[in-house]
């Protein structure tokens, strides 16, 4: 192949404007000039035809340049009525770019190849010349993208071009070319338009398992803070109000953001379609911690009797005994508190509640006798059972702590004396205001 000369970029970029300006027809020539230029016999069409075909085909790119241009002006769609002579421009200046020595001049002549990417479907509609419009706007992203490192800001020219690709046929582009949508309109800080986006590409695409994971990849990166994902969770749930998963995570950023109301409200709706015992559980704690004690415990022994109910009856006996303490019922908090450990002995946080039960009797009492100071033995036995049967060292720490502080609260020596009690006796406790309690405990 010749070298290529080496000219001022000024000067080329002159040149290739004049070349380029002729090559539609116009300028330096009027169109009654060009027209007169290009009628001509089918065999004049045929030599400039061959003669450019043998240089394009034997990578002669500067050669075949002026019969290439020449056939775009008069022949355009010889001899099979098709865009392969434009396709061959394209490649002809593609050419003579990679060949070029200097920066500049590939620009230059790069920008030839994307001015035919830009006329070649007007001039073949009015050629009557038949092309897939989707063909030629998906390769031109695909040059841009090719060159991207010598044309100056292409990324947005690619990412236009694949969008109006995916206009023109969206069943054409591979998942790849929607990631690259996506990513420059979040790139460009059009996040509107990409969650727009997002949602056309999820409705266009519902079978396609690549295109739905990175939806929701996007939509997981678009949504950073929780107003935003509950703002996109109620806007898709307009859309698809049975959706299940998507109330069940609404429902907890509702909670997680105090939004008590809306968090109320979406767990009627959903407790009425499609009762479980997970959420009859969520919404019963709700209610534990807003002091609605008795709505709390009726929606925990309901959540006993719907599927996978009892998997979590340790845990839902000992709310219920919360609730009951919430509301001065300490023996049937106590109870609660039982059954729990019938379904785990080894419920530490149980063992835990009917200690404090026990101090909140003493407390509650109203007097601080010999008698009442007995009852943080008993209160002290079950801290230390805690303490031994937790497998959370949390736990345990709290239970050790709560024992050792009521060691200042025991009956004192003169007290026992009086009492006729000696350490390692055991007496029950069913006195006075502690009847309920009947357990018996060791003297300390």
């Amino acid at each position: 192949m010749n070298s290529i000369p080496t000219f001022p970029a000024k000067f080329v970029l002159l040149l290739l404007v004049t070349t380029l300006i002729s090559s539609v027809g116009y300028a330096g020539t009027s169109t009654a000039q060009t027209t007169q230029e290009c009628e001509t016999d089918d065999r004049t069409i045929r030599v400039n035809y061959s003669l450019y075909y043998e240089d394009y085909k034997n990578e002669s790119f500067e050669t075949a340049l002026p019969k290439l241009r020449w056939i775009l002006r008069c022949a355009p769609g010889f001899p099979t009525n098709s865009d392969r002579n434009f396709e061959r421009a394209v490649k002809v200046y593609e050419g003579i770019a990679l060949a070029a020595e200097d920066e500049e001049t590939k620009r230059v002549y790069l920008d030839s190849a994307l001015f035919i990417y830009d006329t070649a479907i007007p001039r073949m509609d009015e050629a009557g010349i038949e092309a897939s419009e989707f063909e030629w706007v998906f390769n031109k992203g695909r040059f841009l993208q090719t060159h991207g490192s010598v044309l100056e800001n292409s990324q947005a020219q690619i990412a236009k071009a694949y969008r109006r690709a995916y206009e023109i046929d969206h069943t054409r582009l591979q998942p790849y070319y929607v990631n690259y949508i996506i990513d420059d309109m979040v790139r460009q800080d059009q996040k509107a338009d990409a969650i727009e986006f997002l949602n056309k590409a999820e409705a266009d695409f519902p079978d396609n398992k690549e295109v739905l994971q990175l939806v929701n990849q996007w939509r997981t990166q678009l949504f950073t803070s929780p107003a935003d994902r509950i703002g996109f969770l109620e806007d898709q749930l307009a859309d698809n109000p049975d959706n299940m998963e998507m109330k069940e995570e609404l429902l907890d950023l509702y909670l997680r953001e105090s939004m008590r109301t809306e968090a109320y409200d979406l767990a009627d709706q959903v407790m009425q379609s499609a009762p479980s015992a997970r959420l009859y559980r969520t919404v019963a704690k709700m209610r534990l911690e807003d002091g609605n004690s008795e709505e709390a415990i009726r929606l925990y022994r309901e959540s006993l009797s719907l599927d996978g109910g009892m998997d979590s009856a340790r845990e839902v006996y000992y709310n219920i005994g919360i609730a009951h303490q919430q509301e001065g019922r300490l023996a049937r908090a106590r109870t609660s508190f039982r059954r729990s450990l019938g379904v785990d002995p080894s419920y530490a946080q149980a063992l835990l509640a009917i200690g404090d039960l026990y101090v909140s009797a003493v407390q509650g009492c109203g007097s601080f006798e010999r008698e009442d100071r007995a009852v943080y033995w008993l209160a002290a036995e079950y801290f230390d059972r805690a303490a031994a049967r937790a497998d959370d060292q949390r736990i345990a720490q709290q239970a050790r702590s709560r024992a050792r502080n009521l060691t200042q609260f025991y009956p004192s020596a003169e007290d026992k004396f009086f009492m006729n009690w000696n350490p390692g006796d055991r007496i029950t406790i069913d006195y006075g205001c502690y009847t309920w309690i009947n357990e018996s405990t060791t003297v300390r």
